[in-house]
Order: C-alpha cells, then sequence, then structure tokens
C-alpha cells in the first residue's frame, strides 16, 4: 500500500474512531447502559462505524475467532491493514491482548488497535498502532501480549527489549525469541508442545543457559540446582533430564598458566565471563532480590554481590583436590591446604577478570 493511500486509510479511522467515541458518550447521557456493552455488541459497532466511514462491504473481512478482529482490504493493490478491536469496563488503558501465536503480521502490513475504555467519568476511545501498545509478555495456557494505550512512545515491550522482529518470526525461532524474552519473568506451565529438550537446542542457545544459570544462581558453584531447575522448566520451557551435566560435564580442567586444576563450572565461567558479567549488569532490582536476595543500582557494587556469592558457594571436590595432589606443587600439600588454595587461585582470576571487563 502507497504511503499516500495509508495514510488516506488511517485518516478515515481515526475520524471513525472519534465519531465511535461520540456515539458512546451520547448513549451513555442518555441511557447509562453503554458500561453493559459486550465485547461482541462493540464489535458491531465497529463494523456498522467502517461502513459509515466509506469502507466498502467487499474490503472489510470480519471474524470475532481470528486475530486481528477487522482485515481491510486495499481493492486497488491488495495489500491489508488489521483492526484489532478492544473494550474494557475499567477506567484504564490496560487489556490482555491474545496469544502471541496469534498476533503476528502474516501478510497484513500493519493492525492497529480500536479500544473503548467505558470506565471513569465517560466513554472514551482509541486508535494505536497494535505494537506500539505491547505492555507485557506472560504466560497463562500460552504466552500473550499484555496491552496498554497509554504507553509513551519507545516505552512498548518489544521497545525495550530489543525485540521488534518478533511479529515477524514463526516456527523455531518464533519459540527461540519467546523463550529468550521469558527467561527471567516469572510464568506459568503451558502445555502446547513448545517446551523443548535442552539435547536439542542449538550450541549457542545452549550456552546462554549455562550463562543465565551461573549469573542468577550461585549456588550453581556447590552443585545445588534446586532453583535452577524449575526455573529452566518454567520459566524457559527447556526441559534437561540431567541438569547437573549443563554445569559440570567434561570434568575437571587444567589452566596451564594457573597451574591448577579447576572444576567444570570453574572453567566454564572463565571461559565466559564477558557473558556472564553483561547479565549481571542487565539484572533488574526484582532479579536481584528474587535470586540473590538483595539488590543494588550500582553496578561495581552488583558484580562484587555476585563475587561473594560465588565464593560463598564454591564447592572444591575430593576429585579436585585428588587431581590437583599430582601437581608437583601440591604434592607435600594437605587436602585443606589444597581446597584453600584453589579456591583462592580461582576467586582471584574471576575478580580480575570481572573488573576488567572479561
Amino acid at each position: 500500500m502507497s504511503q499516500e493511500r495509508m495514510l488516506a486509510y488511517l485518516n478515515r479511522l481515526y475520524d471513525m474512531t472519534k465519531n465511535i467515541e461520540n456515539k458512546l458518550q451520547n448513549e451513555k447521557i442518555g441511557d447509562k447502559t453503554v458500561k453493559k456493552m459486550s465485547g461482541t455488541d462493540f464489535e458491531d459497532v465497529v463494523y456498522d462505524s467502517l461502513l459509515e466511514a466509506g469502507f466498502e462491504e467487499k474490503e472489510i473481512s470480519h471474524s470475532s475467532q481470528k486475530f486481528p478482529d477487522f482485515v481491510l482490504v486495499d481493492l486497488e493493490d491488495g495489500d491489508k491493514m488489521g483492526v484489532e478491536v478492544k473494550k474494557t469496563d475499567s477506567a484504564k488503558w490496560e487489556v490482555i491482548g491474545g496469544s502471541i501465536y496469534e498476533s503476528l503480521k502474516n501478510d497484513i502490513e500493519d493492525t492497529y488497535v480500536l479500544m473503548a475504555k467505558l470506565g471513569g467519568d465517560k466513554p472514551e476511545v482509541r486508535l494505536r498502532k497494535y505494537e506500539e501498545c505491547i505492555d507485557d509478555l506472560k504466560v497463562t495456557h500460552s504466552p500473550r501480549f499484555y496491552l496498554n494505550l497509554d504507553l509513551k512512545e519507545g516505552e512498548d515491550y518489544l521497545s525495550r527489549n530489543d525485540a521488534k522482529d518478533l511479529l515477524e518470526l514463526s516456527g523455531d525461532e518464533l519459540n527461540k525469541k519467546i523463550r529468550q524474552l521469558l527467561r527471567t519473568q516469572k510464568s506459568t506451565w503451558w502445555s502446547e508442545g513448545e517446551t523443548v529438550s535442552f539435547a536439542d537446542l542449538p550450541q549457542d542457545e545452549k550456552g546462554v543457559y549455562l550463562n543465565e544459570g551461573i549469573a542468577l544462581f550461585p549456588e550453581v558453584f556447590k552443585g545445588d540446582y534446586r532453583k535452577f531447575t524449575p526455573w529452566l522448566v518454567y520459566s524457559c520451557f527447556v526441559w534437561c533430564g540431567n541438569v547437573r551435566d549443563i554445569f559440570s560435564a567434561g570434568g575437571n580442567k587444567y589452566i596451564e598458566d594457573m597451574h591448577i586444576y579447576v572444576s567444570a563450572v570453574m572453567y566454564r565461567t572463565l571461559q565466559n565471563v564477558s557473558s556472564i558479567q553483561q547479565r549481571i549488569i542487565e539484572m533488574t532490582e526484582d532479579e536481584q532480590i528474587k535470586f540473590w536476595g538483595k539488590s543494588t543500582d550500582d553496578i561495581g557494587e552488583r558484580i562484587d554481590n555476585w563475587l561473594e556469592l560465588v565464593e560463598e558457594n564454591l564447592k572444591v571436590s575430593s576429585d579436585l583436590i585428588a587431581n590437583n595432589k599430582k601437581l608437583q606443587v601440591y604434592e607435600n600439600s594437605s587436602d585443606e591446604q589444597i581446597c584453600i588454595s584453589v579456591k583462592s587461585e580461582f576467586m582471584s582470576r574471576l575478580n580480575c577478570m570481572m573488573k576488567k571487563g572479561g
């Protein structure tokens, strides 16, 4: 659709929106019944208003069962514009949207939300581009958008989370993006076959969950996965039959320039310091409290908090002690001395790398 024709369509829709608002306000003044209007009733009002605005019946496709509710087809070039109709009885411009899987652009150029707010002093109606109204992504039985027509420009969910491509994706790429967005959000289980096995994920995505686990759950350094495991399943929708292997597969590793053996999770932490550090920097206050039990806005202090938690949870296994005991530098050392030394060497290296930015 040409820009000129798009503007003409939008002008008609905005004029129509104002006319609908005037009608609803007049009805409320007359018999006070507007607030009892159902969603279907409001769709009927919108359909009649489209015809009044000059749209022909053959230009309008309407279905309450599909997204969006109305599709306007430009008979000249076949391009499509969507209108999703929403109604709320509250005094806020907020309403639950549809499933992500129903909210994709498909072959529609742009979709707009036409919403009636029937609470408050008087009914109001607004028209706004759909993606600009997306306030959040939550999971009930499936991932759904929450809409808020009061959002300021640039404050929508897609902009805040660098996810402008979300509505363009499909299949595995869409599911991967959803898992990425939901990783650190509180959510509930949904069972539409979208849960995947950790073993089937590409290597780069496996690395993401490893780094997230190390950043958010310092207790993995002592082999405690009781919080990480449900988070992986219920927040990320990833199933792993042996979570321990995510962090410890491969056993102890010898680091030549440190002249010691370290555990697999220690080794992977040093290998991925930059990504882990970035995740810590991006943590919200809610995430810090939820996963660490304390929070701070100061990035340096936040990194120190994480380092303290790592040190508190750092475990040196008997196998790790035995491997280091084979080294000449430790041949006359006690188990306790080896344990203290390995912890000290690792924390010193980790501290240095984190403070230097990886």
